[in-house]
């Protein structure tokens, strides 16, 4: 296993975790600029885009790093090439249609949604699904060779200047409206993917051809089958969640209000789905890198018949996943309230305690969806692509079946229950098809419950060191002292091996620090 794989896959986790950092950091001043009305028109535009970009090009990266880590393990360097060039022409054909068609029904959307004044925010956002199609081909393509810093870097460009413009603008554009302002926003979005784009083709030109673009069905017909074969089971794989959201949207607040007011069912919905999932997805960003890392290098083993690297490679992304998830899970639990309260200084009591309790229980949904994810990109590796998709939908069945019954007893919180439940079946069900299909894992078993030990021990500690500091200090003292803490029983226990911790980011030195400190067999 070559080490740089995971080295890769931990520089594109830290772009993404920081990307989201940033994307946070821009609500809060764009939010000051456009208020609450702004912000709402805001929110009403941004469904409709992100559903484009899922239909249109959301699996496409993960497809076209498959098909083309599969021809380079051939040794079909040109026809790998071939791949990116027909990707990139159907794409970029896609994302003009569908920009046109954007803008010929901004106004209609407006209207539809109850607000005119999106009408110039989907004039703003509509040419971003253009680039944001190449983009996708881009990312497949260094992906496909194992090459993970472009994604990352262009993650984090995409991020900081849609933060840098976007504010700009808004902030101009707010003397003329809302919707001006909205316009602003939605304009650094594009501007955003422009220069990524950009990016990203001079990062591609430095080793390789210029693509000649043209659609090319009868030549080229293979290679659209394949691209379709694995990107249609994918999107539906992606949509089944939002679609259960939707869902909750209108059985939740409509169960909760036969027990409670309707502005209280509404606040509670509110609660769970806004502090409590953004703390709950920070952590799970990471493990789709991992996934992002692992579904190339698997297509290319199952094309070498190497089923020993193939378990190497999923036993290591596996408890990379939980390594990651697990001191998040641990630290919600253990200190729930004292988070909510210093992220969330304006909440009532009330509020605070309904949040910390949702969170609570939502915190294992960590480590539910991070081996669910991991797992799935394991699947899609492998080739069984409808497998996950089939899984997802038992888990999102079990969601509503759990929401309806648990609901009317325990209220808000069979909600946040319900969907711990969809996600451990789901990654229950994605563990026993991968293991049907390479077998066993050694060790896997007991190296999990090393790590949940760990995050056990170390959750306990933070909670110790939380009775005793209070207010800002309190992340602080708990990262520093939980960190040390779990690194070394990690380390202590030998979750990982002398090869896999010398591939990690920083590895060389915790190689050196376990040799110097614990003694090995």
């Amino acid at each position: 296993m070559k080490k740089t794989i995971w080295k890769g896959a931990g520089l594109l986790a830290f772009a993404t975790f920081f990307a989201k950092i940033i994307g946070a950091l821009y609500r809060i001043p764009l939010t000051n600029i456009l208020g609450a009305e702004g912000m709402g028109v805001y929110q009403l535009i941004f469904p409709i885009y992100s559903l484009l970009l899922s239909t249109s090009s959301g699996a496409l990266p993960i497809a076209v790093s498959m098909l083309v880590s599969s021809r380079l393990a051939r040794g079909e360097r040109e026809e790998a090439l071939k791949i990116v060039k027909n990707a990139m022409s159907a794409l970029l054909i896609t994302g003009i249609i569908l920009t046109f068609i954007l803008v010929v029904l901004s106004g209609t959307l407006g209207k539809l949604q109850g607000s005119t004044e999106t009408r110039l925010g989907y004039l703003g956002i509509a040419p971003a699904i253009f680039f944001v199609s190449g983009i996708a081909v881009f990312r497949g393509w260094f992906q496909g060779n194992g090459i993970l810093a472009p994604s990352a870097f262009s993650q984090i460009s995409e991020a900081i200047v849609k933060l840098g413009v976007g504010l700009t603008l808004a902030a101009i554009l707010m003397r003329y409206g809302i919707a001006w302002a909205v316009f602003g926003a939605m304009t650094g979005v594009t501007l955003s993917e422009i220069v990524t784009f950009v990016m990203l083709y001079i990062m591609y030109r430095q080793k390789n051809p210029r693509l000649n673009l043209s659609l090319d069905f009868k030549n080229s017909r293979q290679n659209y089958k394949e691209i379709t074969r694995l990107t249609i089971p994918m999107t539906l794989g992606n949509i089944i969640l939002p679609i259960v959201q939707m869902i909750d949207s209108f059985l939740v607040v409509n169960i909760l209000s036969r027990a409670v007011p309707g502005p209280s069912a509404v606040a509670s919905y509110g609660l769970l789905t806004g502090p409590v999932n953004s703390l709950i997805n920070l952590p799970v960003v990471i493990g789709l890198s991992l996934g992002v890392a692992v579904i190339p290098q698997i297509t290319k083993n199952k094309e070498e018949r190497d089923i020993s690297a193939i378990k190497q490679k999923s036993d290591t992304a596996f408890k990379l996943s939980l390594v990651i998830g697990a001191p998040f899970a641990f630290t919600y639990f253990a200190l729930s309230e004292g988070i909510i309260k210093l992220l969330y200084p304006a909440f009532t009591a009330a509020q605070i305690a309904e949040t910390s309790m949702l969170l609570r229980i939502s915190c294992f949904s960590v480590i539910a969806m991070s081996a669910q994810q991991i797992y799935t990109s394991i699947l899609q590796g492998l080739g069984s692509i409808y497998k996950p998709v089939k899984n997802m939908a038992i888990g999102a069945g079990i969601k509503i079946i759990l929401n309806i019954a648990l609901m009317p007893v325990i209220g808000i919180a069979g909600v946040a229950a319900a969907s711990v439940a969809c996600f451990t079946a789901t990654a229950v069900l994605n563990i026993i098809q991968v293991r049907s299909l390479i077998g066993k894992s050694a060790n896997l078993l007991k190296n999990s419950g090393v790590i949940l030990l760990s995050g056990v021990i170390m959750g306990a500690a933070i909670f110790a060191i939380g009775y005793f500091t209070t207010g800002w200090a309190l992340p602080f003292v708990t990262a520093v002292v939980g960190a040390a803490l779990y690194l070394a029983m990690l380390l202590a226990f030998r979750v990982f091996s002398r090869d896999e911790l010398a591939g990690l980011p920083l590895g060389g030195k915790l190689v050196a620090i376990t040799d110097k400190i614990f003694t090995r067999g």
